[in-house]
C-alpha cells in the first residue's frame, strides 16, 4: 500500500510538471503566424485586438502606427511567394485586388491557409470584411461587436446631413504637387466615399486621371479634397504651389473650401469608416451637419 501511494505521488508530481509543458508546447505550436496584405485587413486585425498573431504587413498597411515597425512583404500588387513564405506563415489575409494570383497558389501549394476577401466600397463591405477577418482569427465575437460599433457611427453620421441639403459638386485629388493633379472619377474609392454622402463626383470618367488646371476650373468643383500622398517633408510646399496655381480659379478656392485629408483615413474603407464620413459630412455640409459624438475609434 505504501509503495502504491508513493507510486500515486510520483505519477501526480510527473503530471504537475508535464501538463504546464504539454499545453505551452501545444499552444505554441498551434499559434497563427499572419501576414496582412492590404491596409483595410491590417487596421481590422489591430481593431480586433490580434495583431499579437501579425508577423508582415504589405506596404500599403500605414496605420496604425505599429504596423510600420513589421517586416513588409513589399507593394501588395507586386508579391513574391518567396519572401512570404520565409516568414514561416501559417495564414495569409489578402483583398482580391493583390496579386500576382500564382502567388497565392505557391502559398496553398506549400501548406498555407490563404483567406482572399473582396474590397466592396460601402459601407456593408467594411462590415463583411470585419466578419471575414474575424471569422478567419476565430474572432466572431469580437468582429460582431466591432461591425456593430462601425455601423452605429456610420448611420448616425448620414443621418445628420438633413434631406434638402443640395449636394456640393467636389473634386477629389489624389496626389498634387511637381506633378500636377491626379483627379478621381466613377468607380473609384473616393467616388463611392462621395456617394455615400451624396456629393456630386465633377470628374465624369472612370479611374483616377491627369487633369489640367483648365480642365479643374471647367469643372467648377465648391469643395476640393486632396489627399496627398507625398512625404510630409514635402507636403506644405506642394501645397502652396498647387493652390497658387491650379486652383486659383475656381469656386472652391475663393470660398477657401480646398481641404487637405489624410488618404489612409478617407480612401481606406477599414473599421475607421465611422470616422472618415464624420470629417467629410462636416466639410461638405458645414452650416447643416453638426459633428456626431464619435464612438471611441477602434
Amino acid at each position: 500500500m505504501r509503495n502504491l501511494r508513493q507510486l500515486w505521488s510520483r505519477s501526480a508530481l510527473l503530471s504537475a510538471i508535464l501538463l504546464p509543458l504539454i499545453v505551452f508546447s501545444s499552444s505554441v505550436l498551434s499559434a497563427e503566424r499572419v501576414v496582412s496584405i492590404d491596409g483595410s485587413l491590417t487596421e481590422i486585425i489591430y481593431a480586433l485586438g490580434a495583431d499579437g498573431s501579425l508577423v508582415a504587413v504589405d506596404t500599403t498597411s500605414r496605420y496604425p502606427q505599429a504596423a510600420t515597425q513589421l517586416p513588409d512583404v513589399g507593394y501588395m500588387r507586386q508579391l513574391s511567394a518567396e519572401g512570404i513564405l520565409a516568414l514561416s506563415p501559417t495564414l495569409v489575409l489578402a483583398s482580391t485586388d493583390a496579386g500576382p494570383d500564382t502567388v497565392f497558389e505557391q502559398l496553398q501549394q506549400a501548406g498555407v491557409r490563404v483567406e482572399r476577401i473582396r474590397n466592396d466600397y460601402s459601407i456593408d463591405g467594411v462590415l463583411n470584411k470585419i466578419h471575414r477577418v474575424a471569422g478567419a482569427l476565430n474572432k466572431a465575437d469580437a468582429g460582431r461587436t466591432l461591425a456593430g460599433r462601425i455601423k452605429q457611427q456610420a448611420d448616425a453620421v448620414l443621418a445628420s446631413i438633413p434631406a434638402d441639403a443640395v449636394p456640393p459638386s467636389t473634386l477629389f485629388i489624389l496626389g498634387a504637387g511637381h506633378r500636377g493633379l491626379m483627379a478621381a472619377g466613377h468607380k473609384t474609392q473616393a467616388d463611392a466615399m462621395l456617394a455615400l454622402l451624396n456629393a456630386r463626383n465633377v470628374m465624369a470618367y472612370d479611374g483616377y486621371k491627369p487633369v489640367s488646371a483648365e480642365a479643374v476650373m471647367q469643372a467648377g468643383p465648391e469643395v476640393v479634397f486632396i489627399a496627398n500622398t507625398e512625404s510630409a517633408a514635402h507636403h506644405s510646399q506642394s501645397q502652396s504651389a498647387l493652390l497658387s496655381t491650379q486652383l486659383a480659379m475656381t469656386q472652391a478656392f475663393r470660398q477657401q473650401r480646398i481641404h487637405t485629408l489624410d488618404t489612409s483615413l478617407i480612401l481606406g474603407f477599414g473599421p475607421r469608416i465611422g470616422s472618415a464620413l464624420e470629417q467629410l459630412a462636416a466639410l461638405l455640409y458645414p452650416s447643416a451637419v453638426q459633428t456626431v459624438s464619435s464612438a471611441e475609434q477602434p
